[in-house]
């Protein structure tokens, strides 16, 4: 097996005192149903999610928290998606950034919102629901980096979802953690 961590991987950044290698990967958008496959690989110690449902509350996490990954609605409750991406540009450092967008690839909505995320820096758009396998192609890692980091991570690693969102956004997001 190839010796690898995802924090040698995107540029020796350091995280908080006891963080595990895990990514770290904020989700900016209020339609948490779009997410189930990746918090459930959260449950398995792939990674950390971090749910916010709109931009005010995950700038406050930006400034607590090193981010590997941003996927980002391209509309939020407080402004839209591509306007976060570009407010976020200066603090991205090694962070990699996507809009998710509902609508079929090559829909009139989708092209839109991929030209709007080009224009605002964002690495890529993704269709929902994201996978892990998204959150792979995102963050750029090659094929054996990939079988180390999955290698590395076991169900014990305390990666888990944190969701400080209004009450009514944190009972969906629970309920839709459950059912997947």
């Amino acid at each position: 097996m190839i010796p690898f961590t995802l924090r040698g991987y995107l540029g020796g950044e350091t995280r908080l005192r006891g963080e595990s290698e895990v990514p770290h990967v904020v989700v900016v958008d209020p339609r948490f149903d779009c997410y189930a496959p990746l918090a459930a690989s959260a449950r398995l110690g792939r990674l950390q999610v971090h749910f916010r449902a709109t931009a005010t509350e995950a700038l406050k996490l930006a400034r607590r928290l090193r981010v590997d990954a941003w996927l980002v609605a391209p509309e939020l409750e407080d402004m839209a998606g591509a306007d976060f991406v570009d407010l976020l540009g200066s603090q991205l450092g090694t962070s990699r950034v996507a809009l998710v967008e509902t609508a079929k690839p090559g829909s009139p909505a989708w092209e839109a919102t991929a030209r709007e995320a080009a224009e605002a820096g964002a690495d890529a758009t993704l269709c929902a629901p994201i996978t892990f396998h998204d959150l792979e192609a995102l963050l750029g890692l090659p094929a054996e980096a990939r079988g180390a980091l999955l290698a590395e991570a076991s169900p014990a690693t305390s990666a888990f979802v944190t969701l400080p969102v209004g009450v009514s956004a944190a009972v969906i997001a629970i309920a839709v953690l459950m059912l997947s």
